[in-house]
């Protein structure tokens, strides 16, 4: 009898423990406590939402969610299950891009929650979202409310497109996030109001001469000071591990060949046939000798492209 009462004092313990777990899972609009507290700090983190954390699920919480949903294809309910709170978790840890990731992608399992974790989720979120909001570096994704130099450059690659007519100040207030919008718009692109890789991309981009890829498939070179026949393969900053960035610390786009320096310097400009001008801006461990390693903006050229041999021609 006595080990009976036990079972059962055990059983309802963990039926407890269980539905704590599930009602913890899915938060929703009234709901109240840490849990809320903490995905309004991510939500901080990624300028979406801009009151006070005050751990309670309404409406401003609620908008926020749906937001977040939107961008990254999930069914915008503005509840927060599972799956939001993963993504959520994830964005703020800088696990996922959210200017890049696409439904079905990979995403690491956050912790497993306990009053501890929530606690430490609660104080390193925050400082998440204060560290975002006071700078942004060059190349770095850049949201409403940011600061830094990484704004600065932003704003003047807008004046160029003729996009934003404001102070380069630095600040990412509300004139350069609409700025931003309407380029993103413009070019065909999800008009988030994050400046991420592939907007930083289209920015430089669209920022080279109009002619510069004119005679992309035309076999009358321009001209040039001599010919190397190298070993032509291809890469993209959207493969898997490969750094959005180049051995120049510019970002990696098409018109960028990665060589080896002691036979085509970085700088250098050359003309490849069949893919257009280009600029020695990045290096590899495997690109030695008369080989080149030619940028795309996707894997489906890389893969199109392949691997040949061919003779570009060095402008310089």
């Amino acid at each position: 009898m006595k080990l009976r009462r036990i079972l059962s004092a055990l059983i309802l313990i963990s039926a407890v423990s269980l539905a704590s777990l599930c009602s913890a899972a899915t938060l929703k609009y009234g709901d109240r406590g840490d849990d809320v507290k903490e995905i309004q700090e991510y939500l901080i983190a990624q300028n979406l939402l801009h009151v006070s954390a005050d751990g309670v699920y309404n409406q401003a919480t609620v908008k926020a969610i749906k937001t977040f949903q939107s961008a990254l294809g999930l069914a915008a309910d503005g509840v927060c299950g599972a799956q939001t709170y993963k993504l959520l978790w994830a964005a703020a840890y800088d696990k996922i891009d959210v200017t890049t990731y696409k439904p079905g992608d990979y995403v690491p399992e956050p912790p497993k929650k306990t009053s501890e974790t929530i606690n430490a989720a609660l104080n390193i979120a925050k400082d998440i979202g204060e560290v975002a909001v006071k700078y942004a570096g060059v190349g770095d994704v850049i949201k409403l409310g940011m600061k830094g130099d990484g704004v600065v450059h932003l704003q003047k690659k807008l004046t160029k497109h003729g996009f934003y007519n404001g102070e380069a100040n630095g600040v990412a207030d509300a004139m350069t996030i609409d700025a931003l919008k309407k380029f993103q718009k413009d070019r065909g692109m999800a008009a988030d109001g994050i400046c991420g890789r592939k907007t930083y991309a289209a920015l430089d981009k669209e920022e080279k001469p109009a002619d510069l890829n004119e005679s992309e498939f035309s076999s009358e070179p321009p001209d040039y000071s001599r010919v190397v026949r190298v070993e032509a393969t291809a890469y993209s900053a959207a493969q898997p591990g490969l750094s959005a960035y180049t051995a120049s610390g510019t970002l990696c786009r098409r018109g960028v060949i990665a060589t080896d320096p002691s036979v085509i310097p970085l700088g250098t400009k050359v003309f490849i046939p069949g893919y257009g001008y280009a600029v020695a801006e990045d290096t590899g461990g495997a690109i030695r000798g008369h080989k080149i390693d030619v940028a795309f903006d996707t894997v489906a050229e890389c893969y199109e492209f392949g691997r040949k041999f061919i003779e570009i021609y060095i402008l310089d």
